[in-house]
């Protein structure tokens, strides 16, 4: 399959992908937004020294964690609206508190005990849960590539403002007498506190655009199945259960060999037709030269019996059927506590028992070494160049070279590299952004810190969108939340 492909079959995916391309913008300049000047704000708004600021953040980290992986088994239980709905109201208030707050036990509540309970939530897969229910094998590394480069388009902006508003925006000083709302709202609101307002606006219009518009589809495209139900015997029957499941994968068994499994994939009754991205007759104006040929020999390929349908070398462009997702609760209503309790049990068990989890979690702690420079951009670039250069560096400017390359690159990235090999795309950027420190370790100048930007942009784009489609490939139907989880365990480290 060639790139003009990939878009044809991605453009043809329902237009609600673009709702959840949406709002895996506004979350990444929530979660970018807050991340960017958290360091500071606690620094420079409460006179905590560095080392304590450290502490406080590792704490907040490992809290972050422990609620993001419980929440993450909430979205196989009761769907991505409810979970996204619930977590952006909590996080509505917890921004609240960093707004307004004055007093560490206010900072306490709101970076262990608020931000846990709703920013931890949506950062840990929520939507990239909805997006794999979206799509399919063949249409995931550019959506996955798309959804990456927004996240990051997130990210410079959130730079861009950050720089913006150190530069130009002064102090509001508030005072609106004695009293208790004196006390609540009053004192001065520097730059970094008025930024925290505009990740709260942010929040807001996300939690509005869910309320209004986020629903629990899945599509499938009888044609394109994921790897799990082409190469899984055991593994299938027991995934698909009359009450659990999304009830779309009918398996028929061979009695005399219990572990070969026929599929048949039907549409279920409530199956309905998808309203694509952009129109096939629309399709057909903007690509007329590639366009007509896909159709025709799609065509052929449809005429032609089983035995023939091998020769066609390109698949016919597909016909998507989009459904509502059934989780547990909506299934089985009268779930008891310890049912639940069971369940998320025998899941559990089963994901750590399928020989895919190894596999991202071998991958995911092994690349631990290069995944951190995410860390020492985020956290340790801007004091370093903010202290050994002064303050009239443009610092967030300077980091979001890698946000602004990770926004432009990926989707041509992954459509140009679609036809091959997951790995043969991962391991060559895995090697690039893996060298790319040594530029400012040589260099340590605002240039050789630029340098390191770059090549960790030209890593990046290559192996990280590859490896979030690669893992949402393996994760089993119905159990996404909590593969994900699973697979993000190194996030401990």
């Amino acid at each position: 399959m060639n790139a003009t492909e990939s878009i044809h079959r991605f453009l043809l995916l329902p237009s609600h992908v673009t709702l959840i391309l949406l709002l895996e913008f506004l979350n990444s300049f929530r979660s970018f937004g807050l991340r960017f000047v958290l360091y500071n704000y606690i620094t420079n708004e409460y006179g905590i020294s560095d080392t304590q600021a450290g502490a406080i953040l590792g704490i907040k980290s490992l809290v972050d964690i422990g609620f993001g992986l419980s929440g993450s088994i909430l979205v196989d239980m009761v769907g991505v609206r409810r979970v996204s709905l619930a977590a952006l109201s909590v996080a509505l208030v917890g921004r609240m508190l960093l707004i307004f707050g004055r007093s560490t036990s206010i900072l306490y509540a709101a970076l262990f005990l608020f931000s846990p309970c709703g920013d931890a939530l949506l950062s840990v897969g929520l939507y990239r849960v909805a997006l794999k229910k979206l799509t399919t094998p063949l249409t995931r590394p550019l959506a996955f590539g798309l959804s990456y480069a927004v996240s990051n388009m997130a990210g410079a902006c959130v730079a861009v403002v950050v720089d913006r508003m150190r530069k130009t925006v002064e102090d509001v000083h508030v005072d609106v007498g004695s009293g208790y709302f004196m006390d609540v709202v009053g004192g001065v609101y520097t730059p970094v506190r008025q930024f925290i307002a505009v990740t709260w606006v942010v929040l807001f219009l996300t939690f509005i655009i869910a309320y209004c518009f986020l629903e629990d589809f899945s599509v499938i495209d009888p044609e394109d199945l994921d790897e799990e139900y082409r190469n899984q015997g055991e593994s299938i029957k027991g995934i698909v259960d009359d009450d659990t499941s999304e009830k779309y994968i009918d398996v028929q068994c061979d009695v005399a060999d219990d572990n070969n499994c026929h599929l048949r994939v039907t549409t279920p009754p409530e199956g309905m037709p998808v309203e694509p991205m952009v129109d096939r007759s629309i399709l057909q104006k903007w690509f007329p030269s590639s366009y007509q040929p896909l159709h025709q020999e799609g065509e052929e390929k449809h005429n032609l019996n089983n035995s023939d349908r091998t020769r066609v070398a390109s698949r016919r462009l597909p016909h998507y059927k989009m459904f509502r997702t059934k989780y547990i609760k909506s299934v089985e209503a009268d779930t008891s506590p310890c049912k639940g309790i069971m369940h998320i049990l025998k899941q559990f068990i089963f994901i750590m028992q399928m020989r895919d989890t190894w596999k991202v979690l071998v991958f995911s702690f092994a690349s631990v070494p290069v995944v951190l420079q995410w860390t020492a951009s985020e956290i340790v670039l801007p004091p370093f160049l903010e202290r050994r250069f002064g303050e009239s560096i443009p610092i967030y400017t300077i980091q979001s070279i890698h946000m602004i390359g990770c926004l432009i690159f990926p989707p041509f990235a992954q459509a140009f590299t679609s036809a091959l090999e997951d790995f043969r795309v991962v391991m060559p950027g895995l090697w690039i952004m893996a060298i790319s420190p040594v530029f400012v370790a040589m260099l340590p100048t605002v240039g050789g810190a630029c340098i390191w930007q770059l090549f960790m942009t030209v890593g990046q784009v290559l192996w990280s969108p590859r490896q979030d489609s690669w893992t949402a490939g393996l994760a089993p139907t119905g159990m996404e939340g909590l593969f994900f989880a699973v697979g993000s365990s190194r996030a401990l480290l």
